[in-house]
């Protein structure tokens, strides 16, 4: 018999024990590698729809808020910018692009964003099925909506499904693009013009310009006043001045990204936010709770070591018998070391191997509950590796002692305390 199946025939001989250890160990491995995964997955999203863009402008308030609503769509936006001086910007010799977006309205939970051409190349999102809208009120669905090519639909005021309903004019879907992994998949995308059309305002004279009522719906979206006031306005013949929620901007330089922000905040009405510098910010208090359920992980890593610790070294004595008798048939101490060493790895790569295949199965179900996340996939890196080293290093420390003191037993004391 090889020292392998010796080992397991060990184990085996204590079920319960054995059983507890490895899911202990399994507990702790599942939690570390779900931590992993979603923290990768959200950075590799933050990454992804944050790349490329190098400014925020928009509403004075809070520059995390105004980055999250604009380009991430994750918050409310900080309010309205004037068309007239937002142009103002799209057109400064540092800014190499400006991507107009106007927010506030959406359908079904989805926003509907009022921008240009320009964003859906930004993301290099294509219509997978139709082409992208030439006229008012037509609509490119992102491949997560579920809309079809065709559909028609009305938007609803606000950013939640229950807002009012804006059935006097209908969308309708001109094309579907294709996934792209990116948060345009959770988007209904139109013109500029439509939304400033649907509320009530000055439609804007170049194709490339945007307004944005619908922010300044969504900016008052508790304030029923404003809203009764935005509704009166589709039938008033005098129409309200443009006003969209951000640009997303993309500067010429490294020293515009310093320079452009902190001439808009000091010398305009507008805020300017860097995405980079608000999302490491963002990510710092993330960090907190990631730190959190590691430290968890950790504990029940450490509780996993404990518990084959105590297996091996309790069993020692009611085995001395056994000991013995393989110190009789020839087994030396060095054998008897890695004979009782190999129990414990043994614990600790069915722990290993369990905790995993949960770990896995867990992210698969529970990546596609939020929305955010969109369905990630999963994306194993150097930490799975570091995760499975620590955990066997953690397995075969707790192995150490009680094999230290089997391979020291001297063969006569082992047959006396049988």
């Amino acid at each position: 018999m090889s020292d392998l199946s010796l080992a397991l025939h060990a184990l085996l001989s204590r079920k319960i024990v054995s059983l507890l250890s490895v899911l202990l160990t399994a507990f702790g491995v599942m939690m570390a590698l779900v931590v992993l995964q979603f923290a990768a997955a959200a950075q590799q999203r933050i990454d992804r729809d944050g790349k490329g863009v190098d400014i925020v402008i928009g509403a004075k308030g809070s520059p995390l808020q105004l980055v999250l609503s604009a380009l991430y769509h994750a918050d409310i936006p900080t309010g309205n910018i004037p068309y007239t001086e937002a142009e103002k910007w799209m057109h400064h010799p540092q800014v190499k692009q400006a991507i107009p977006l106007a927010l506030g309205d959406n359908w079904k939970g989805f926003r509907i964003v009022g921008t240009t051409a320009d964003y859906a190349a930004h993301y290099g999102a294509k219509p997978a099925q139709g082409q992208l809208w030439e006229a008012e009120f037509e609509a490119v669905a992102g491949a997560g909506t579920g809309l079809a090519l065709g559909q028609t639909f009305s938007g609803a005021h606000g950013l939640g499904a229950d807002g009012h309903s804006h059935d006097h004019q209908l969308y309708k879907v001109v094309g579907v693009l294709g996934p792209t992994g990116s948060v345009i998949d959770r988007l209904i995308l139109t013109s500029v013009n439509s939304v400033l059309a649907l509320h009530g305002q000055e439609t804007t004279p170049a194709h490339e310009e945007h307004g944005d009522h619908d922010d300044h719906h969504h900016h008052h979206h508790d304030d029923d006043d404003h809203d009764h006031e935005h509704h009166h306005d589709h039938s008033e013949p005098a129409k309200q001045p443009a006003e969209i929620t951000a640009l997303l901007v993309k500067t010429r330089s490294p020293l515009a990204n310093i320079n452009l922000p902190r001439s808009i905040n000091r010398d305009s009405m507008l805020q300017a936010a860097n995405p980079a510098l608000e999302m490491t910010r963002l990510s710092a208090v993330f960090g907190l709770g990631t730190r959190s359920m590691g430290y968890i992980s950790a504990f029940l890593i450490g509780m996993a070591a404990l518990s084959i610790f105590a297996g091996i070294a309790g069993s020692l004595d009611s085995r001395s018998g056994d000991l013995a008798v393989l110190r009789a048939l020839g087994y030396g101490r060095h054998r008897l070391f890695g004979l009782l060493l190999m129990e414990g790895l043994a614990l600790t790569a069915g722990g290993l191997a369990l905790g995993f295949v949960m770990g896995v199965a867990g992210f698969v179900l529970l990546a596609p509950a939020i929305p955010a996340l969109g369905a990630q996939a999963l994306q194993p890196d150097i930490h799975w590796l570091w995760l499975a080293l620590t955990v066997l290093v953690a397995g075969l420390a707790a192995s150490l002692l009680p094999a230290l003191r089997a391979a020291r037993a001297d063969p006569a004391q082992l047959l006396s305390q049988r």
